[in-house]
């Protein structure tokens, strides 16, 4: 409901054929995947070491773990803004290999960054998002080191 219906999106697919959103969503999460891993091995975490998701043979499950909190509010909105814009549509997509063309890749990786390093306000403190998983990651620590309740990171749509 949120996408123009000539978008054609019909499920969340992780190996998309020809489907821009799921391959903007992918692409978006491996950005967010990326800056969530930096926080989590500065801190001194495994990455492998998963508390939701199974711990499977090279995925580094804490990575998904942690990504669940954010990536509404940076991957799925950046997606739905640049398809409502019309900034990327369809045409966006390289045939060939179900990928985003490297203009679209530049332009949704730009938007992404961006957002992680925006100002916003939450708990009454002008803060980035980049800010909030660096602190998030640092409750996680805190939260296995002490034994006691991790609080995730929630902000209304």
């Amino acid at each position: 409901m949120l996408l123009p219906d000539e978008i054609n999106f019909k499920n969340r697919n992780q190996k998309p054929e020809n489907d821009v959103v799921n391959s903007m969503l992918n692409y978006g999460y491996a950005i967010l995947a990326s800056e969530i891993a930096k926080n989590i091995v500065t801190l001194g975490l495994d990455p492998y070491c998963g508390l939701l998701h199974a711990d499977l043979k090279r995925r580094q499950s804490l990575i998904f773990d942690l990504i669940e909190e954010f990536r509404q509010q940076i991957v799925d909105k950046t997606v739905f803004k640049l398809i409502n814009t019309n900034q990327i549509n369809e045409t966006n997509i390289d045939k060939r290999n179900n990928s985003l063309k490297l203009e679209s890749r530049k332009l949704l990786a730009g938007e992404i960054m961006a957002k992680i390093h925006s100002d916003l306000t939450f708990e009454n403190e002008k803060v980035t998002y980049a800010k909030i998983i660096e602190n998030q990651t640092k409750k996680l620590v805190k939260s296995l080191l002490n034994n006691t309740e991790y609080n995730g990171f929630y902000l209304n749509w």
